[in-house]
């Protein structure tokens, strides 16, 4: 069975894009292995040069990296921060996209290259975080990211779930549930490709 990591953008506990996250996973539990990173164990301080010899921190980056690694397909859920994705981010991808140049590096490759990536975001307001999808798709395109062209828009994301915690728009919801199946078959034919 095919494995996806979603990687919330947001720490925060009620966080919007954390919700999007786990409805994304309930979504694909039927046909993947999918988990929701942890993001209140992703412990890293501000990429700096200077801490990448501090063995504390690179071990906490190297258990990071494993499962990214060893995911067939990421999906970044991420908020739209000032017109770019969020700080939180950019700094775990930083800090993981850094092991291969580090000493013993050839161990931790870049765990995004040829990988199928779904890009998805949730704001309170109209826009959906267009912007920061955006930059988003820049980030990781330059990383070398197999990224669907389809990408997951949520506005109004503070009235868009019902009290059953489904999406009260059913059109998104459908838009949804295709770009995941789009997804998987992203993931199906890159997966093959490489074998």
């Amino acid at each position: 069975m095919k494995k996806v990591i979603i990687i919330p953008g947001s720490q925060r506990k009620q966080s919007i894009n954390g919700r999007l996250a786990h409805y994304l996973q309930s979504l694909l539990k039927a046909h993947c292995e999918v988990e929701v990173l942890d993001v209140a164990k992703v412990d890293l301080p501000l990429f700096n040069q200077d801490l990448e010899s501090n063995d504390e921190v690179l071990v906490r980056v190297q258990a990071l990296h494993r499962p990214l690694w060893s995911a067939d397909g990421l999906i970044v859920v991420s908020p739209e921060y000032n017109g770019s994705y969020s700080p939180f981010l950019k700094n775990t991808v930083d800090w993981v996209s850094r092991l291969p140049r580090l000493p013993g590096g050839q161990d931790y490759p870049n765990p995004f290259h040829g990988k199928a990536m779904l890009l998805a975001s949730a704001t309170p307001g109209r826009s959906g975080g267009i912007l920061g999808l955006q930059a988003t798709r820049n980030l990781f395109a330059y990383l070398g990211g197999l990224i669907l062209p389809e990408q997951i828009s949520l506005p109004n994301a503070n009235e868009a779930w019902d009290e059953a915690g489904l999406l009260k728009d059913a059109n998104l919801d459908t838009f949804i549930n295709n770009s995941l199946r789009l997804f998987l078959n992203l993931i199906e034919n890159t997966t093959s490709s490489s074998r």
